[in-house]
């Protein structure tokens, strides 16, 4: 979990339980939790990255322990401080306010929001890993550290897996908070099902899967012995992204009526949401326009940075008309609606190049349309790419469309691929 003054992945909630006999008592926590809480509370420990200029911690989080010899799991994006800045940040673990130690970090998969860490050997309890395959309604308790208060249990439903194909999250009805994140959740058995990694509100939560942990420690030790970090964190970023394009283009292309145009409904419903608006919108009296829009968004963002999430994708269409308004007045409002629609992140320039664009005419659904390419690179991961395209058509004086999509984290070849089913369908229809 990020600190407050840094940006934070899992909001706050006032649904915070700690875990004593009074709080027991007060708050209702089953007889299961209690006895996962006594039996492997000495297994999970806040984890603190500190800032070594000043000796303090810069970031708080959690993570426990998985094997004898070291072995802690957490959150990628709870060290990732140390990875982007490893001269000015290390990794320590404690337990009720006393340092007990510190961890290297040994492999990471970013995709997933994990990081594998290493310290020294010990005879301390170890959890074991279990299996993510749950019935929805299935209790789950995640347990971690929350805004440096001390160690938590929480009590929560299992509600089945979101996401695309082998990057998927659970999606948990408990009220996890800032700090918890990389801590684990058991199942009532007492092993772990997954990670503590974000919340989407109102008591809506998310944890890893278990079996991406139990990969990472079969295979990513071996893989990443070089901890060339972020060629390791870059490829892994482009394999995931690749993994959505190619089931984005698997995936059977469903039209619908979009005014003047028939075009894609989502893209892949599994993966990626469409919401949609239209209103009229008055200028002044007896002048007005009306426009709407239909915008698409993937889910799951990768945490890359402190400032950056990456990894995402989207698109939107949008329409406006007008009787009232003359061609010059139009025109402007038109050129407006193709400035907007960011579908990229924000980034600073420490980050991220300037966009580049182009500019050209092209053939589209039997209609004209003038179209710009905008793409900028990631600094530190130069095979990631920002890729922005937008298309308005021409020669209607009094009714336009614009057509806007992007791509996050991408290979400029995936994009290709992207824009063909994306355009490829799309039809004029009066």
């Amino acid at each position: 979990m990020r600190s407050f003054s840094r940006a934070i992945i899992i909001i706050c909630s006032f649904s915070l339980l700690i875990l004593s006999p009074i709080a027991d008592i007060a708050w209702g926590l089953t007889e299961t939790a209690q006895k996962i809480y006594k039996r492997h509370s000495d297994s999970v420990y806040q984890i603190q990255i500190i800032d070594i200029s000043s000796d303090e911690k810069s970031v708080i989080g959690s993570g426990f322990r998985i094997s004898k010899n070291g072995l802690f799991a957490t959150n990628y994006h709870v060290i990732s401080d140390v990875v982007d800045t490893p001269e000015r940040y290390r990794i320590e673990f404690h337990k009720d306010n006393e340092k007990k130690g510190e961890l290297s970090i040994l492999a990471l998969d970013v995709a997933h929001d994990l990081a594998l860490l290493k310290g020294e050997s010990s005879s301390d309890p170890v959890l074991t890993l279990g299996s993510s395959n749950r019935l929805k309604g299935d209790r789950v308790y995640p347990m971690g550290n929350p805004y440096d208060l001390g160690m938590t249990i929480i009590e929560g439903t299992f509600n089945g897996r979101v996401g695309i194909g082998s990057y998927q999250q659970i999606l948990l009805s408990a009220p996890l908070n800032p700090g918890m994140s990389g801590g684990p959740a058991f199942s009532s058995s007492g092993k772990v099902i997954g990670i503590n990694v974000s919340v989407g509100g109102n008591d809506l939560s998310y944890l890893v899967p278990v079996e991406y942990l139990k990969k990472l420690v079969k295979e990513g030790i071996k893989k990443q012995k070089s901890q060339e970090w972020r060629k390791i964190i870059q490829d892994q970023i482009l394999e995931r992204q690749a993994h959505s394009i190619r089931a984005i283009v698997k995936a059977d292309l469903s039209l619908e009526k979009f005014s003047s145009l028939r075009v894609p409904d989502s893209l892949l419903p599994s993966g990626i949401k469409c919401w949609g608006s239209s209103e009229p919108e008055n200028l002044k009296e007896n002048q007005y326009y009306s426009f709407g829009r239909k915008w698409c968004q993937s889910e799951g963002d990768i945490y890359l940075s402190s400032g950056l999430f990456t990894g995402s994708y989207g698109y939107s269409f949008v329409w406006m008309e007008s009787e009232s308004l003359n061609a010059l007045e139009f025109y402007k409002k038109y050129a407006n609606k193709f400035s907007k629609s960011k579908f990229y992140p924000y980034a600073t320039e420490k980050e991220v190049t300037e966009f580049r664009c182009e500019n050209n005419f092209v053939k589209l659904a039997n209609r004209d349309w003038k179209a710009a390419y905008c793409v900028r690179q990631y600094k530190k991961y130069p095979k990631l790419h920002d890729v922005v395209v937008s298309l308005a058509v021409l020669g209607e004086p009094k009714r336009g469309h614009v057509i806007r999509t992007g791509l996050a984290g991408i290979d400029e070849n995936l994009t290709k691929l992207f824009l063909k089913k994306l355009l490829g369908g799309i039809q004029w229809i009066d």
